[in-house]
C-alpha cells in the first residue's frame, strides 16, 4: 500500500479494475489450491493492497481544488478544525497601529460546511486570516463556525530536489486547498461559537497559559512547550527554543509518538490494574482485561488530545497491537509484531512513507529491536536478594544507555539523507532528556490536563484546586531541562551537517550500520565499525563534517546550472568542479521562513556542496535578497559581490565584499572547473544597490558556454547594454529580467542577446502576473526554448566537456502522480 506513493500515475478506470480482479483472483486461488499454489496469496495480497491505496489517493486527488478555480473568491461557511496559529499581523494594510488597535495574522484549517459548492463541499482547507482585530481573533476558536469569503489556490508549492515537499505535506494532509480571508469583501461573520472536542483542547491551551483563570495574576514562562507536549501545538515555540532542540537532538521530545503515547499507555495499564485488583475483591474479573481497555483509552484519548496527527496515530496503532496481543495472550514474536504495526499503519494511512517521521519512527523500532535479540543479561544468582535493587538500577541504567546509542546509530544515515544533518550531543543529552521528559514532566502534565478537564465538565471546580501547584512545578521543570540543554549544547558538538549524496556510500553506510547493531559473534560484526571511519576521512578530507560524497562534475568536465524554485522570486545555483556560486538568494517571509535556509542551502548540500565559493546578490529588492540571512546562517560563504553600497549586508558575516562594476571581471574556481564573471553592469560604485536599475548583470562563460544573469534591470538598462556592448556574441541560456515583467525584456534585449534558452523565475499564477504573455511571445518569435519555474519547478542546464547542447531536467517531472506532470514532461526528467 505504501508503494502507492512512488506510483508516476494512479492507474484508472480498466487498468485499476483489472488489477482488483487479478489480485483477488490470486488471493482466492491461493486460498483454496494445494501448497505450491498458496505462494499466489503474496501477490494477491500485494496487490489488493496497491488497490486500496490507489484508490485513497485517488480520492485526495479529486478532493483537490480544480486548476480552473485557482485563485478564485468563494463565500463559504466553515467550522475550524484546528488550534489557530496566531502571531502579530506583518502588514496592516496601510492602517496606522492605534486605527483598529492591535491585529493578528492567524492560520488555521477549516472545513467547508453547506452551502457550497459540490466541489467544496465538506473538503478541508488551509486558511490565513490576515491583519484580525483583538474582539475577532478570541472569537476565532477550534470548532467555532464563520461566514467568510475566501480567495482559494490550488495546494501548490515549490519544487526543488533534496528540498520539503510542500505538494506532498498537504496531500498527505487531505488539504483540498489553500487561500486566505478576503476581508474586503465582507467581514467575516461568527456564525456559532465553538463547541464539541475542538472548543476543548482551546479550553486546555487557555488553562496552560493561565487565560482562562482571571485575577490570578500567574506568569507560566513554558506554556508553549506545555502546549507542544500536552496538545502538539507548537505554533507559539521561540525560535531559539526550536533551535536549541534541534542542535541538541532533543526535538523528538516535542513530536506526539512513541514515546508520549506508550507513557500514557503505561499509565493507563497501571490504573486499570489497580481498578481491577479494587474490583476482584468484591467479585470475579478477568485480570487483562480492564487494564487492556483502559490503557487503550488513555493512549486514544492523549492521541485526540493532540490533535491525532500522523506520528501519534502510528503510534497508537502500534500500541493497540501489542496490547492486543498481551490480552489474547498470544505470543507474538518481535518481527511478527513490527509487520503487523507496520501493515496497520500503511493500511490507515496509506500515503504515510511520504513523512519522514514513518521512516524515523519505524527505523528506530526496528534498530532497538534488532538491537536487543537474544542480548538478555541475566544478574548473578547468589545474593539476588539482597542486591535485586542493585541489579535493577544497573541494567535500568544499561538499557537506558544502550537503546540511545541503538537509536543514535541507526537514524544516522536516516538523518543524513533527510535532514542533511545530525546531532551529537543528542547521544548524551537525551539519557537525561528523555526520563527526564517522561518520568517528571509528563506525568505531571497529564494529571494538569485531568484537572483542566474536570474544571471544563464541571464550572467552578478549579476555584482553590491544586492546578497552580502543578503548573508551577511542570514549568520549573521545563525551564530547568531548557537550561540544562543549554548547557549541554556549549560542552558537547551539537548539530552538524552531514551529507551523502553518493548511492553506493549510502548503501555501504547502512550495512555498516546493521553490522554494528548485530549480536557479537556475528561473522564480520565489526567491519561495521568502517562507519566513524569513514566520517574521519570525511572530515580530514573536506575539512567539515560528513561522510565522503561523490561529486558529479567533481572533475571539472561539466557545468550545471539549477534556476531553483522559489515562487515570485529568483535563486540560482551554479557548480563546475569543486566550485559553487549562489546568484540572488530568493525571498523570505515576514513570519519567518526563508528560501535561504529552507530551499538554496537544502539544495546545496543535497549536491555535496558544503560551502559556497562566491555569493552575488543583483540588488537589494526582498524577493532576490531576502533569503541572504537564512542562507549564511546555515552555509559558510567565501566571498560576496554586491552592487554598490549594497555590500554592508555582508559586514555582520565577516564575508569579504567586492562590488560588481561594469568593465571588471572574476574567475572563480581552478584549473578545469575554472569559470569567468564578467560584469557588465552597473557601471559605478556610488549607488544604494536596492534599485533595480542597480542590478548586477554578469556574463558567466565557460569553455565557450554563455550564461546571461539579469536581476530585475528594466527596459532602459537593456537599451544601455545594446548599445555599449554593440558586438555582443548569444548567449546559450538567459535568466529573465524581472521575472518576465512586461517593463523589462525588451525587444532591443532580445536582438542583442540572441539567447537559445530563457527561464522566467515566477510565481504560480501570482498576482503580478509574470511571464507577461507579450514577453513570452518576444522571446517565442525570436527562437528560444522558454521555460517556467512556476510551471516546471527547478530547471537545471547540465554543460558536459565541449558538448554544445545542454542536458536538461525539470523538477516538476519527477516521477510523483499529484504533480500532474505536463506534456513538458515527457522529454525531461530530473
Amino acid at each position: 500500500m505504501g508503494a502507492v506513493s512512488l506510483l508516476p500515475h494512479l492507474p484508472q478506470g480498466a487498468t485499476y479494475w483489472l488489477l482488483l480482479v487479478v489480485s483477488s483472483t490470486c488471493c482466492i486461488c491461493g486460498r483454496w489450491a494445494s501448497s505450491w499454489g498458496r505462494w499466489l496469496l503474496l501477490p494477491g495480497v500485494v496487490g489488493l493492497g496497491l488497490g486500496w491505496g490507489i484508490w485513497h489517493a485517488q480520492g485526495l486527488m479529486d478532493a483537490r481544488l480544480p486548476e480552473v478555480q485557482h485563485g478564485s473568491d468563494f463565500p463559504l461557511t466553515v467550522e475550524v478544525v484546528s488550534l489557530p496559529e496566531v502571531s502579530p499581523a506583518t502588514f496592516r494594510f496601510g492602517r496606522a497601529e492605534g486605527e483598529f488597535g492591535p491585529a493578528y495574522d492567524i492560520r488555521f484549517t477549516a472545513r467547508v460546511n453547506a452551502p457550497a459548492p459540490a466541489f467544496l463541499l465538506d473538503r478541508t482547507l488551509s486558511v490565513r486570516w490576515y491583519g484580525v482585530p483583538e474582539a475577532q481573533r478570541h472569537q476565532l476558536r477550534n470548532g467555532s463556525h464563520w461566514r467568510m469569503t475566501l480567495r482559494l489556490k490550488t495546494p501548490r508549492g515549490s519544487i526543488n530536489p533534496h528540498t520539503f515537499d510542500y505538494e506532498a505535506w498537504l496531500l498527505q494532509r487531505g488539504i483540498a486547498a489553500t487561500g486566505y480571508v478576503r476581508s474586503r469583501d465582507g467581514v467575516p461573520e461568527l456564525v456559532a461559537e465553538g463547541r464539541g472536542f475542538g472548543y476543548f483542547r482551546e479550553v486546555l491551551r487557555d488553562g496552560l497559559s493561565g487565560q482562562s483563570r482571571e485575577g490570578e495574576g500567574q506568569v507560566i514562562t513554558q506554556a508553549p512547550l506545555m502546549a507542544a507536549l500536552l496538545l502538539g501545538d507548537r505554533s507559539d515555540l521561540e525560535p531559539e527554543t526550536r533551535e536549541l532542540l534541534r542542535n541538541t537532538g532533543t526535538a523528538h521530545l516535542l513530536a506526539i509518538s512513541g514515546l508520549h503515547v506508550g507513557m500514557v499507555a503505561a499509565i493507563g495499564l497501571l490504573l486499570g490494574r489497580l481498578i481491577s485488583w479494587l474490583i476482584g475483591l468484591y467479585r470475579p474479573l478477568s485480570p487483562g482485561l480492564l487494564p487492556a481497555i483502559t490503557a487503550l483509552l488513555c493512549a486514544g484519548s492523549y492521541t485526540l488530545v493532540a490533535g491525532a496527527p500522523l506520528s501519534a496515530q502510528r503510534a497508537l496503532i502500534m500500541t493497540a497491537v501489542l496490547l492486543l496481543a498481551w490480552l489474547w495472550r498470544r505470543r507474538i514474536g518481535a518481527g511478527s509484531g513490527f509487520a503487523l504495526a507496520l501493515a496497520a499503519v500503511v493500511t490507515w494511512q496509506p500515503l504515510a512513507p511520504l513523512n519522514a517521521g514513518f521512516w524515523l519512527s519505524f527505523g528506530a523500532v526496528a534498530g532497538l529491536l534488532l538491537g536487543y535479540s537474544g542480548r538478555l543479561r541475566i544478574p548473578a544468582t547468589e545474593n539476588v536478594d539482597e542486591k535485586r535493587f542493585k541489579f535493577r538500577i544497573r541494567d535500568w541504567l544499561y538499557n537506558l544507555t544502550r537503546s540511545q546509542w541503538l537509536i543514535f546509530v541507526c537514524l544516522l544515515v536516516p538523518s543524513a539523507l533527510i535532514f542533511s544533518g545530525v546531532s551529537f550531543s543528542g547521544l548524551l543529552l537525551n539519557l537525561m532528556a528523555i526520563p527526564w521528559v517522561g518520568f517528571l514532566v509528563l506525568p505531571v502534565l497529564l494529571l494538569v490536563g485531568v484537572v483542566l478537564s474536570l474544571g471544563y465538565l464541571f464550572p467552578g471546580i478549579l476555584n482553590g484546586s491544586v492546578l497552580p501547584v502543578l503548573l508551577n512545578y511542570v514549568d520549573w521543570q521545563l525551564s530547568c531541562l531548557l537550561d540544562f540543554l543549554a548547557a549541554g549544547e556549549q560542552l558537547a558538538p551539537g548539530w552538524q551537517p552531514l551529507t551523502i549524496v553518493d548511492p553506493l556510500l549510502a548503501g555501504l553506510a547502512l550495512l555498516a550500520v546493521l553490522l554494528l547493531i548485530l549480536p557479537r559473534g556475528f561473522p564480520g560484526r565489526y567491519l561495521g565499525y568502517v562507519l566513524p571511519v569513514l566520517f574521519v576521512f570525511g572530515w580530514t578530507a573536506r575539512g567539515e563534517p560528513g561522510l565522503p560524497v561523490s561529486v558529479p562534475d567533481g572533475d571539472g568536465e561539466s557545468l550545471s546550472v539549477t534556476v531553483l524554485d522559489v515562487g515570485q522570486g529568483l535563486a540560482i545555483a551554479v557548480r563546475s568542479g569543486g566550485t559553487s556560486l549562489v546568484f540572488d538568494t530568493g525571498i523570505d517571509s515576514p513570519s519567518g521562513w526563508s528560501a535561504g535556509d529552507s530551499i538554496v542551502a537544502p539544495y546545496l548540500r543535497g549536491e555535496g556542496v558544503r560551502r559556497v565559493d562566491a555569493l552575488i546578490l543583483s540588488h537589494g529588492d526582498r524577493d532576490h535578497a531576502g533569503g541572504l540571512a537564512g542562507l549564511l546562517a546555515v552555509m559558510p560563504v567565501d566571498r560576496g559581490f554586491a552592487p554598490g553600497q549594497l555590500k554592508a549586508r555582508f559586514s555582520e558575516a565577516a564575508i569579504p565584499t567586492e562590488p560588481c562594476i561594469a568593465g571588471t571581471s572574476v574567475v572563480l574556481g581552478k584549473q578545469a572547473g575554472a569559470f569567468k564573471l564578467d560584469w557588465l553592469w552597473p557601471e559605478s560604485t556610488a549607488l544604494t544597490g536596492e534599485e533595480n536599475a542597480h542590478s548586477c548583470v554578469a556574463l558567466l562563460q565557460w569553455r565557450g558556454h554563455r550564461i546571461l544573469l539579469t536581476g530585475d534591470i528594466p527596459a532602459s538598462v537593456e537599451r544601455r547594454l545594446a548599445s555599449q556592448y554593440p558586438d555582443f556574441a548569444a548567449v546559450d541560456l538567459l535568466v529573465a529580467p524581472h521575472h518576465g515583467s512586461r517593463s523589462s525584456s525588451s525587444l532591443a534585449l532580445v536582438q542583442w542577446a540572441r539567447p537559445g534558452r530563457v527561464v522566467f523565475s515566477a510565481g504560480f499564477r501570482h498576482h503580478f502576473g509574470h511571464p507577461h504573455p507579450d514577453v513570452v511571445e518576444r522571446f517565442a518569435a525570436a527562437g528560444s526554448q522558454i521555460f517556467n519555474t512556476a510551471e516546471m519547478g527547478a530547471v537545471r542546464f547540465e554543460w558536459s566537456g565541449e558538448a554544445e547542447n545542454a542536458v536538461i531536467r525539470l523538477a516538476r517531472c519527477r516521477n510523483r502522480f499529484w504533480y500532474k506532470n505536463s506534456a513538458l514532461c515527457e522529454d525531461w526528467r530530473m
